[in-house]
């Protein structure tokens, strides 16, 4: 099956059709999202003063042990994790260490144990981790967390960049708007409800740029948000394309590392600032570049440890992995969370924008590969396809030339060799055209940090091809999966 019957109804459907089931679905969301408490929520946010680092680190500690007396004995993961630890006993962030670090893969593989046994999974907003290391993970929110985590969205990221959740915005990110062999505007979708301009984008191209352009031009769109390597690209290619730049408020990127430039690109052609900033569906960690270009942590979302390989705390300036303890899903606690991202506490805290917010920098862990297809398009982000099989353990895409692939993927329990297909097929309906070939490996090769890439193109990592060259070499065909282009 090349892609879910929702996303195949989806594309038989005329573009007004689609574009009315957007608007309707956004404002489904909308009541979830902003309905109830969430003007209190923001109210409370926006009323934080805190006056020192240890005023921050005070409050989190005294959330936490809130959240602890709610869940240790009604979430079965903290009933054994938290047995020899009373709330109470926890004075600082040294005393996180007595909890157990945790793991993407445990939660993936137990995730009913995380979730509060006093909640109905069915009445509870789904999401799913992007699956950038090539393991996706379900995260359940009940309405007062989901509001609360959104509060934290508008007051410490959007509007932080002047814009707010109803501002009119376009949206480049990882959803497949049309399919990917899809070769003539429209390569977006209107949602009139949340007034948002989804574009694609796999389809960013020198050619394609100035009908994206003209679309937002026409939108009224007054920001942008989404990934920033696919909004560079949109920029860049604006640029080579001859079109003249366009006016922004701000810019707002996430979901992958901004290089300086990135960066550059965006700030010439959008005539505004880009602002960095970062999260994730989990909800343990927040951050947000301020207008000194720092990027602060939101200290209500979580608390974060940098770690290094011994799982001690890294004295600032020492990049290490980011554990982070969420403050606000009390329905599904994620506590010492693994990230599998990495980071490092910046030496000087002190900021001119006033904030007392904890700064990290050199942030890394989140930069993906990219496809290039045989027609020339660089097409990015592609973690999504992960989720299609929940029988993968993890998987990653080898690419030894244009147009050509490797999916490596490891078993997991349940495995079969025709699991791996839905992956394939849906990177392919977002792309086009593309030759694959499934392989099924033991292990999937991790970076020297212990991250899993997603995306590796061998032209570009010529230190990797012997490695790759044996791992090939002993993979095993998928016999029921087979080869397609």
């Amino acid at each position: 099956m090349k892609a879910d019957w929702k996303l195949r109804l989806y594309w038989r459907l005329p573009v007004p059709a689609q574009e009315l089931g957007l608007s309707l679905y956004a404002r489904r969301l909308n009541r979830l999202y902003y309905g109830g408490s969430f003007e209190e929520e923001c109210r409370q946010i926006r009323s934080a003063r805190w006056t020192s680092p240890e005023a921050i680190e005070a409050w989190q500690i005294a959330r936490l042990r809130e959240l602890l007396r709610r869940v240790s004995a009604s979430v079965p993961y903290c009933r054994t994790a938290l047995r020899d630890l009373e709330s109470e006993a926890l004075h600082s962030g040294a005393d996180l260490r007595r909890i157990p670090v945790l793991d993407r893969q445990a939660v993936r593989q137990h995730e009913i144990e995380f979730l509060d046994e006093r909640l109905n999974p069915e009445a509870l907003y789904q999401d799913k981790t992007s699956g950038s290391t090539g393991t996706s993970v379900t995260v359940y929110w009940p309405p007062g967390p989901l509001r609360r985590l959104q509060a934290a969205l508008e007051v410490r990221v959007r509007n932080v960049a002047g814009i707010s959740r109803v501002t009119p915005r376009a949206m480049l990110g990882g959803r497949p708007i049309v399919p990917g062999d899809t070769r003539k505007p429209p390569y977006w979708r209107h949602n009139s409800f949340w007034k948002q301009l989804y574009l694609s984008s796999y389809h960013v191209s020198r050619e394609t740029a100035p009908f994206y352009v003209g679309a937002i031009r026409e939108a009224g769109v007054e920001w942008i948000t989404g990934y920033g390597s696919a909004i560079a690209a949109l920029a860049e290619n604006a640029m080579a394309a001859g079109v003249g730049p366009i006016q922004m408020k701000a810019v707002v990127v996430s979901g992958d590392t901004l290089q300086p430039g990135m960066r550059r690109s965006i700030e010439a052609f959008f005539r505004c600032r880009c602002y960095d900033s970062y999260g994730q569906v989990e909800g343990v960690s927040m951050a947000m570049e301020c207008g000194e270009g720092r990027l602060h942590l939101v200290p209500e979302v979580g608390i974060v440890e940098i770690l290094d390989e011994d799982g001690r705390p890294c004295p600032p300036g020492e990049v290490g992995e980011m554990v982070a303890t969420g403050l606000i899903n009390d329905g599904m606690p994620f506590l010492r969370y693994r990230t599998g991202d990495f980071a490092a506490y910046a030496t000087d805290q002190r900021c001119p924008c006033g904030s007392n917010h904890p700064i990290i920098e050199s942030l890394e862990g989140r930069v993906d590969d990219y496809l290039v297809t045989a027609d020339g398009r660089h097409v990015g982000r592609l973690s999504t396809a992960v989720k299609r099989s929940p029988s993968i353990h993890s998987a990653q895409i080898v690419q030894d030339r244009a147009g050509h692939a490797y999916l490596l993927v490891r078993p997991g329990e349940g495995y079969q060799s025709a699991d791996a297909v839905p992956v394939r097929d849906d990177i392919i309906e977002r792309i086009g055209r593309f030759d694959f070939e499934i392989l099924e490996v033991e292990e999937i090769p991790k970076t020297p940090r212990g991250k899993t890439r997603l995306v590796v193109r061998l032209s570009e990592r010529p230190e990797l091809q012997s490695l790759y060259a044996e791992i090939l070499k002993g993979a095993r065909n998928a016999p029921e999966a087979g080869r397609t282009s």
